[in-house]
């Protein structure tokens, strides 16, 4: 969704609760995506974000409402400020937290708290994101971008098929939507140390989704061993073991990773953001690759799907 081009300077100016007060900001290092300033207002932080070039295919509607939905949640910061037209939004800069690293999910603590917070994102049954789709909507479009650009993975026509017997497995469970972040890799989570205390942050690719996909990206994100996918799942669950909510798990680890393999590529392709993409979609095949080899693969599907192993049964 097309907005208009904006700068920072004039982001700051329209807010007009700031109109008199001793404003100034700075950028932060990090972001891939946008433009991303912290913004000080007489002496109250704030953190606001203008939309990168290139972006188009971000709903920054949909994003705002999941703003608002972890606000009120309390799984994120809190929503101030969001201009429809240029996709500027201005939340509540974090005091006291920092971005959690690759090496805190080891921390049980952390990882505990992690899965809490996106537990209580998705259990928000009284506000929806006004977007329906799924990590197979994405990948489409995000493959329908790639294939504008000279270079495919060697691995496109695999990577298509199992996006096919993964949508069609899920179909068949048919899972409730949730509110979806559909971007769970740790430098999305803020922690407080002295509170313990973890919020959720940056969500430009939220949808309403099956809650599994965010948990099945989170876990592959994160390179979890098959322990940690077992107790994410009882977390998750209160305490108790799912099966098929283990086996979606295992089957969204292998869907996000193709459809994040893809976005990397088209971001190589066309983003003007000043990033190795090509560094990011290396790894993710070669994870992927991985992923896709397990041999419980099958069963996966077919705990889902329903299909027969055993004759007359």
């Amino acid at each position: 969704m097309a907005v208009k081009p904006t700068t920072v300077e004039e982001a700051v100016a329209r807010v007009e609760d700031w109109k008199g007060k001793d404003v100034s900001y700075k950028p932060i290092a990090g972001g891939i995506t946008n433009p991303n300033f912290k913004v000080t207002v007489d002496g109250e932080n704030f953190f606001l974000k203008v939309p990168g070039a290139g972006t188009d295919f971000i709903d920054r509607d949909a994003c705002h409402a999941a703003n608002v939905i972890a606000s009120e949640s309390k799984s994120g910061p809190e929503a101030c400020y969001y201009y429809p037209d240029t996709g500027v939004e201005i939340v509540k800069w974090l005091d006291g937290y920092r971005q959690v690293t690759f090496g805190d999910v080891y921390d049980y603590k952390i990882f505990k708290r992690s899965i809490e917070a996106i537990r209580e994102f998705h259990h928000v049954t009284d506000t929806k994101i006004p977007l329906e789709q799924s990590i197979f909507d994405q990948n489409r479009d995000m493959v329908e971008r790639a294939l504008k650009g000279d270079y495919l993975p060697a691995w496109h026509e695999r990577m298509l098929t199992m996006m096919d017997q993964i949508e069609e497995a899920m179909d068949k469970v048919g899972a409730p939507l949730a509110p979806c972040h559909n971007d769970f890799w740790t430098n999305n989570m803020m922690y407080n140390e002295e509170k313990d205390d973890l919020k959720l942050i940056d969500f430009e690719y939220a949808s309403m989704n099956d809650p599994a996909c965010d948990l099945g990206l989170y876990s592959t994100v994160n390179f979890f061993p098959e322990a940690m996918d077992v107790e994410m799942t009882k977390i998750y669950n209160y305490g108790e073991f799912d099966e098929k909510l283990f086996a979606r798990i295992k089957l969204f680890k292998i869907a996000t990773d193709i459809k994040w393999a893809y976005w990397s590529l088209q971001q190589y392709l066309f983003s003007d953001v000043d990033n190795d993409f090509m560094q990011w979609y290396g790894p993710k095949v070669a994870r992927l690759q991985h992923l896709w080899n397990d041999p419980r693969y099958d069963y996966w599907l077919g705990l889902l799907t329903g299909k027969k192993f055993w004759k007359n049964h």
